[in-house]
């Protein structure tokens, strides 16, 4: 039966509204700050060892032998696995693209510098660590494929030799007569960019506890999982399990972004206990494996675009090549970041024809994973830039050229040229707001003043699109043709009237267990202490996807809802049972079950739920006897992908702009951010502090990939940054506090108008200091055309100026 789901705050059972939409304490903060919250790291089971795993110190080579023998014999060491046994007891890992993966252990040969080629459990883990040390691996060195555009090229050395070449993917996707609109342009603007590697670094790293049961040949894991149920899907079709023989047990963790994949870590450890007779086996990641053999590197590109223009400033058509390293294999959902750009491929404008042409090739570095934004990040730094190249060679303000080619308004739902369709937003508002935020004239003026004095002072103007509540079928095109993501919820009410809802994901930071409390305490009218949220494990939980795609903000809140709202059935017809009336003339309002226009003819829902408890005798014919229901939502109106990848995929799209000033030092290239503001619009906001926090964050990271972050690898293949000394994170220092404003266009296609935020600001802020940082640039003719824009490659840059006087 259908279930109407309340699309705006109105809608809700509520004369008023006490904590949807208001900035109220997170229900999980208090066990995080006394420190009861526990991590993976803090379980202990009974019997349970402790893994260590050696890693290729080669980024390719073949195997010619391995010798366990002495690990095997140290005291305290309890099982040694290669691979092996990997081939005896697991399967190769799924990839997407499909024939790019390998086992869990190295086999024949190893593909890139920290491939796990053999592993140990022990009494501890300092033992296992000494182990791993007697153990002797041959290899016979093999050339290393470092550089994406030799990867592609006939007569390389071959990652994969069955697969005949390193080319994971070559596709041409062509939305309309994008050739025409090029001829005819008067003028198209072209540039090479170059985003490098760099990865999400959680504060907390990846971790897992597996244990076999011999008894029935079922798997238990525990570990830092972002998406339990994908993970135990992943890990039964690997280790040759039927579905319902593992279970998923996900910790509280320590944020994700994407980069906890951890599927190496739990096969091996799966792989461990079941050689030991089901004896639990921990394997906590250290810093320097997640840097160099983890799930923390992705977006590895290079790209060529264009624009072309009329004359009078309108975009008649845009075309991106992209080559794109993914690494060794595919086996990390690391190519999906390839595919995502369709969900925003033409930003905040209405382009009405564009081009893909898309490679993903395969290389000796650590295989790449998904990132937080998934992808859309370095396309909205290539269309940005774009449009302030073009703004200058049309002798046209940056501000100006946006606003001429926005989707207007009263378009929206608008379909873009690569399928998706935006639900809402006004974009001119979101522009008008951010300017006047920084008073954009006299930026202007400053930034004059300063360059009479010859200082490099540079004004970012940029806005972005962030695609919202992610669908499999934006993954179309490199292989994963679902349509539908569920998120599921149960909600029940006790006999004392209290709530408690059952989800299927743990706690990550967000603070979705407190929207959930939110959107339930309105929904019956009771206080944020009568409501409680359960987690539950992967096989316990309604089906489920938890955290990912901008999306569960959205996703849970449709399924508290379309739950309470089915619970809200059966309560009516119990009390209008009990009332002696017809359940069409019963509603629930500010938490009583009361007759339409009789107040006094009105009952509690603890009353009724009590009824149904504890007076079955009460009934009416029918009902069952518990106050509990299940709904799993999932976005409406997606449509499988066409042949050119297009497809509803993404239900919501939240928008920004950012107005940043930064000085560039001309002696040393040190880039200072001056000044940050954000205009932003992410519908209706069900939590305003939860998106500051997520919007900030965002920023810190946006920053990082702006000026500092880069995985840097040599000719042979060798990490060169395996540490945080040469791995550089942002700071407190160099991350501004941003002046904030926000802006709302509720969707029209979700839960109460909400639209996903959770990737925020990352979609914008790389984009935004570099349009700065290239403004400042520009007196001295010079354009920096990579990520990041480190003191280093902009002193560099700064020097061909000098050079050139």
């Amino acid at each position: 039966m259908a279930v109407d789901i309340p699309k705006s705050l109105a809608d809700l059972p509520t004369s008023a509204l006490r904590f949807v939409g208001q900035a109220v304490n997170r229900v999980e903060d208090p066990q995080l700050l006394t420190g009861r919250t526990e991590f993976i790291d803090n379980v202990t089971l009974p019997g349970m060892l402790h893994c260590a795993i050696l890693r290729s110190p080669h980024a390719h080579a073949r195997i010619t032998s391995i010798d366990v023998s002495a690990a095997a014999q140290l005291p305290g060491v309890f099982a040694v696995v290669t691979g092996e046994d990997a081939q005896r007891w697991s399967q190769r890992i799924a990839t997407i693209p499909e024939r790019w993966g390998t086992h869990c252990l190295a086999t024949d040969k190893v593909r890139f510098v920290g491939e796990p080629v053999a592993a140990v459990a022990a009494s501890s883990r300092y033992v296992a660590e000494d182990a791993i040390e007697l153990i002797t691996v041959d290899y016979e060195s093999l050339p290393a494929v470092v550089d994406a555009t030799t990867a592609a090229h006939p007569g390389t050395p071959l990652i994969f030799e069955e697969n005949g070449n390193n080319i994971m993917l070559q596709r041409v996707f062509t939305w309309g007569e994008v050739d025409e609109a090029f001829r005819a342009a008067d003028h198209v603007f072209t540039e090479k960019f170059r985003w490098n590697r760099l990865g999400a670094n959680p504060l907390e790293t990846f971790g897992v506890i597996s244990q076999w049961d011999p008894t029935d040949g079922s798997l238990t894991c525990r570990g830092s999982f972002q998406s339990q149920y994908h993970m135990g899907l992943g890990t039964a079709a690997a280790m040759g399990l039927p579905s319902h023989k593992v279970r998923m047990i996900s910790q509280p963790h320590g944020g994700s972004f994407g980069g906890k994949g951890g599927m190496r870590g739990t096969l091996i450890t799966a792989l461990l206990s079941r050689k030991t007779d089901g004896r639990p086996v921990k394997w906590i990641e250290d810093r320097m494996e997640y840097l160099a053999g983890g799930a923390g590197q992705s977006w590895d590109r290079h790209y060529e675009a264009a624009l072309a223009f009329k004359n009078d400033g309108t975009i008649t058509g845009f075309k991106v090549k992209l080559l794109d390293d993914l690494g060794a294999t595919a086996e990390g959902f690391g190519a999906v970041s390839a595919a995502k750009p369709l969900t925003s491929f033409t930003g905040c404008y209405a382009i009405p024809v564009a081009q893909y042409d898309l490679t993903i090739v395969a290389t000796n570095k650590l295989p790449g994973s998904p990132y937080r934004g998934m992808g859309p990040p370095p396309h909205n730094f290539v269309l940005e830039q774009l449009m302030d190249i073009a703004a200058r060679g049309l002798n046209l303000d940056p501000a100006d050229i946006r606003r001429k080619n926005y989707i207007p308004p009263d378009a929206f739902p608008y379909t873009i040229a690569s399928g998706n369709e935006y639900d809402s937003g006004n974009y001119a508002a979101a522009l008008d707001t951010v300017l006047e935020m920084g008073n954009y004239p006299q930026l202007r003026a400053e930034q004059a003043q300063a360059r009479a004095q010859g200082r490099l002072l540079g004004i970012g103007l940029v806005n972005t699109i962030e695609p919202g509540v992610f669908d499999w079928n934006a993954y179309a095109i490199v292989g994963l043709p679902q349509t539908g993501v569920p998120e599921g919820a149960t909600v029940s009410i006790d006999i004392y009237g209290k709530v408690t809802a059952k989800i299927g994901f743990s706690l990550e930071g967000q603070g979705q267990y407190t929207v959930i409390t939110q959107v339930l305490a309105d929904y019956f009218a009771m206080e944020l202490s009568d409501v409680r949220v359960v987690y539950q494990d992967s096989l316990s939980a309604p089906p489920h996807f938890g955290p990912g795609g901008s999306r569960l903000g959205v996703a849970i809140t449709g399924a508290v809802l379309g739950a309470a709202q089915r619970l809200t059935e059966k309560l009516v017809k119990v009390a209008a049972w009990l009332l002696q009336s017809d359940p069409q003339n019963v509603e629930l309002r500010d938490g009583k079950l009361g007759i339409k226009g009789v107040p006094e003819a009105s009952m509690p829902i603890a009353q009724v739920a009590g009824a149904m408890l504890a007076r079955s005798d009460l009934l009416p014919p029918g009902i069952d006897p518990n106050p509990e229901a299940t709904y799993v939502w999932t976005a409406p109106g997606r449509t499988p992908a066409d042949e050119q990848g297009r497809a509803k995929s993404y239900l919501t799209a939240a928008n920004a702009c950012h107005l940043v000033a930064v000085e560039v030092d001309a002696e040393t290239g040190q880039v200072q951010i001056l000044k940050y503001y954000i205009a932003d619009d992410c519908g209706t906001r069900l939590n305003p502090a939860n998106v500051e926090g997520m919007t900030q964050g965002g920023v810190a990271q946006g920053v990082g990939a702006a000026l500092l972050e880069e995985y840097v690898y040599n000719e042979d293949g060798q990490l060169l940054t395996s540490t945080f000394m040469d791995y550089l994170l942002p700071t407190i220092n160099e991350v501004p506090m941003t002046e904030k404003k926000a802006l709302v266009t509720p969707s029209p296609f979700t839960p109460l108008g909400a639209k996903g935020v959770g990737e925020g600001a990352m979609h914008t802020t790389p984009a935004a200091i570099m349009c700065a940082i290239n403004d400042a640039l520009l007196p001295l003719g010079l354009r920096a055309t990579g990520v990041p824009a480190s003191p280093n490659r902009l002193w560099s840059l700064l020097q061909t100026a000098k050079r050139n006087l």
